[in-house]
């Protein structure tokens, strides 16, 4: 029996051992697992950036702009203080060099290796003429370089905003506008992709299980009837169709539905309920659709006849911090297999706690925004932003309104009749339902 116990007592360390070693060997599995499994993308929208932030009177400097190379056009910016000042005095403008390089730094610094990187569109300033094309083409041809030195060999997948034109704001883009777009992402815009946008001005890309179908919503713009829309739209129904096992996101810039600001439509409203009525059809298809042109964080959900939630879209945040919102950026983790976002971060720079008189170099965009938490989804789905906006409507308290406050306006809180609150909240989350018929 002595020898029974003291065999027991001898095995029993062994037996910890090794069951330790099985346990970290299976933890070690799971975590491999997650990381072949969870990729990472960047999203970026809005950029607006202003090649004469600060010197628009300044016609020699324009002259010098049209005709400097890329290298000169850094050595200007670095050497101006108006285009490397990054406090307060941002909000409200368009983004100047410094804002553009902070947040490239910041990009890299947070997500050095994504899986690809999508812009949602608007590189070009407000306020461009058409007689500025030659400074449009460099802006467009300067922000590209830049990401590609940042990310090379990255796949970047680039939607065009209404500013992004020769053209007059919101106008069409030409046959020139679509090849110089194209040819200025080239070769991180793959070259079928690149071929396809020079074409007719929107495009597929693929990578691994997922297929972006990148489509013009200069085309689908309220107060337009361009014939090309119904081609586009039809465009749009025949890719989905052919998907068959690929996972689909869709990418635009202007979102449909209503904007509050103004209480119009975004879109033709017969685009827009063919639009919803494709989403829903393809809806197990459709993992997410992205749009941006607000500057804010909002949402669309996608409903079927039955009222059922079934899809949705993010609309994402600027870097740009013109409407008053504070600079940001987005981490998308996906699950690589089905195409679901699992977790967004939203990486800002809170403007307002930089004083106005003090310049800052080398800022680390620490504040964040987390989905599913900020919000408190279930999930980062059409059904996790549908009981938000239940649980929202019946919350007496107002927390989770708070919440979509601050989630809005990245961090500003912005107290504006023409932004969210306590007051005008139902008008955002009912602009925020997308119903098919």
């Amino acid at each position: 029996m002595k020898n029974i116990k003291n065999h027991f007592f001898k095995v029993i360390p062994g037996l910890l051992i090794a069951l330790s070693f099985f346990y970290a060997v299976a933890c070690y599995s799971q975590t491999v697992k997650r990381h072949e499994t969870v990729k990472k993308c960047l999203i970026v929208s809005d950029i607006h950036f202003d090649p004469l932030f600060g010197s628009h009177r300044d016609t020699v400097l324009k002259r010098k702009l049209q005709n400097a190379s890329f290298e000169e056009w850094k050595q200007s910016f670095e050497s101006s203080d108006p285009q490397m000042m990054i406090n307060a005095s941002l909000l409200y403008q368009d983004a100047n060099y410094g804002i553009l390089k902070s947040a490239l730094d910041n990009m890299k610094k947070r997500l050095p290796h994504p899986a690809f990187i999508i812009i949602a569109g608007d590189f070009i300033w407000h306020g461009a003429k058409p007689a500025d094309s030659v400074l449009k083409r460099k802006c467009i041809r300067f922000i590209a370089r830049l990401f590609k030195e940042y990310y090379p060999g990255v796949t970047i997948i680039p939607a065009m905003g209404n500013n992004d034109t020769y053209g007059k704001d919101y106008a069409l883009q030409d046959a020139a506008f679509f090849n110089d777009f194209a040819d200025a992402w080239s070769p991180n815009l793959p070259k079928p992709s690149a071929d396809e946008l020079k074409a007719q001005g929107y495009y597929t890309t693929e990578t691994g299980n997922l297929k972006i179908m990148v489509y013009n919503s200069a085309l689908l713009n309220a107060g337009t009837n361009y014939p090309q829309a119904a081609t586009m739209l039809n465009w749009l129904q025949s890719n989905l169709a052919d998907a068959k096992t690929k996972n689909v996101w869709l990418l635009t810039h202007i979102p449909p539905g209503t904007n509050v600001y103004n209480n119009s439509n975004f879109w033709n409203p017969g685009y827009t309920q063919t639009f919803i009525n494709t989403v829903v059809e393809y809806a197990p298809k459709v993992k997410l659709s992205i749009a941006a042109h607000t500057h804010f964080n909002d949402f669309r959900v996608f409903y079927n006849i039955a009222n059922e939630p079934v899809s949705y879209m993010r609309i994402v945040p600027s870097i740009c911090s013109n409407h008053g919102n504070n600079p940001s950026f987005e981490v998308a983790e996906f699950n690589r297999t089905d195409g679901r976002v699992i977790k967004e971060t939203n990486y800002y720079l809170n403007l307002v706690a930089i004083p106005k008189d003090k310049t800052k170099d080398a800022l680390d965009w620490t504040d964040t925004l987390n989905l599913p938490s900020t919000l408190k989804l279930s999930k980062v789905n059409a059904k996790g932003f549908s009981e938000f906006m239940d649980n929202a409507k019946a919350d007496h308290s107002f927390a989770l309104i708070d919440a979509y406050r601050k989630f809005y306006t990245a961090g500003t809180n912005i107290d504006s009749s023409i932004r969210v609150s306590r007051v005008n909240y139902m008008k955002y989350l009912k602009a925020d339902s997308l119903k098919a018929k």
